[in-house]
């Protein structure tokens, strides 16, 4: 006999945490940061999941039984979508299509319509391909073999050499740790729910326990940015070797090293349109670190860091070509406009750069 649909403590304690999860998503996915994209829609999936646990604890998949199969797709989803993160997050040069990795996600996609057009009326076919959607194993097959090829894309990473490289792989050890634990939680309750002894007790709390696991993923990932600017949970990353010199301050020195080095060797100021958020996309941070890391390293903002790179090259061209015009070497260098030019010039040298040029040639 079917029993009429309810809510107890635990399921409605999931469905908040399916709320949350569609909150965070929604925060992940509006962000500036495009590289959490593949951990906003693994949130997503994971949230679709339990809604179906919800679900089916409370009865109310008789309610709405073409959604029973959606998680499926979700399960599938979600190894390809945390090798993407870390592929991004290395920097990783994959030769494969990632499209094609979402391959067996998008075939989990079939018996879903049909379940759908059937439940519209709109045909009456077999669901096909249902043995890949009830098979838990496959799943868990799925999963592991991307766990597998996340830790050798981890491994295959340069040697921790710099606090900023310790620190990516212990974020990184976090994740797939995180992952692996709901690996297990699921593999877990297909071998237990056989013995007499399983509850649904348990099944909550095997559920409890994906659900923190994921959630903490999630919370970690929005917090990215203070990870690695070191402001956050920073003794639990990676303790003091040095206790005349923070932490913070160690990983911002190798930061600002990276940065200097970039604009010494690219010369990127000379670009007339670039912006805080280009040179950040090259050197693979943040926009929030690496105003951060100029800001506490140089003492200037962006702009003021950028414009005396700009001034440097300035200075040097008009000791060494005589044959450019005033109007040629600030656009060859990066600057938009003679006023800014003539501003930032005056600033640092103290006369105009027509004065410079005449005191220089007399010398």
């Amino acid at each position: 006999m079917q029993q009429t649909p309810s809510f107890d403590t635990w399921t409605s304690m999931f469905l908040i945490a399916v709320a949350m999860g569609l909150f965070l998503f929604v925060l992940l996915i509006s962000g500036k940061n495009k590289k959490n994209y593949p951990i906003a829609f693994l949130v997503l999936a994971f949230s679709i999941i339990l809604f179906q646990y919800v679900l089916y604890w409370t009865n109310y998949q008789y309610v709405f039984p073409y959604l029973r199969f959606v998680p499926q797709i979700c399960y599938y989803a979600t190894g390809p979508l945390l090798l993407l993160y870390f592929v991004n997050l290395y920097k990783n040069n994959h030769k494969f299509n990632m499209i094609l990795h979402f391959i067996p996600a998008g075939i989990l996609l079939i018996p879903n319509v049909v379940i759908w057009m059937k439940y519209l009326g709109w045909t009456e076919i077999e669901v096909p391909l249902l043995y890949l959607a009830r098979n838990p194993w496959l799943v868990v097959g799925h999963m592991s073999l991307y766990t597998f090829l996340i830790i050798r894309l981890i491994k295959s990473a340069p040697s921790r050499t710099t606090q900023y490289l310790r620190l990516r792989h212990r974020w990184a050890v976090i994740l797939v740790t995180l992952y692996s634990l709901f690996i297990f939680s699921y593999a877990a309750y297909f071998v237990l729910v056989r013995f007499p002894f399983f509850n649904s007790e348990w099944d909550y709390c095997i559920s409890l326990m994906m659900t923190a696991s994921i959630y903490t993923i999630g919370f970690f990932i929005f917090k990215q940015p203070k990870v690695f600017d070191g402001e956050f949970y920073k003794q639990l990353f990676i303790p003091l070797q040095n206790k005349k010199e923070s932490f913070e301050q160690s990983l911002l020195n190798e930061l600002y090293k990276n940065v200097t080095n970039y604009m010494e060797t690219k010369k990127p100021y000379i670009e007339n349109e670039l912006r805080l958020v280009h040179l950040a996309d090259r050197l693979g941070f943040s926009t929030h670190l690496l105003s951060k890391v100029i800001n506490d390293k140089s003492g200037k903002n962006f702009n003021q860091f950028i414009n005396d790179y700009r001034l440097a090259e300035a200075e040097e061209l008009l000791r060494e070509a005589t044959d450019l015009s005033i109007q040629n070497i600030y656009y060859e260098v990066g600057f938009n406009n003679k006023a800014t030019f003539y501003s930032a010039f005056r600033r640092k040298y103290g006369c105009t750069p027509s004065q410079f040029k005449i005191k220089d040639h007399k010398s």
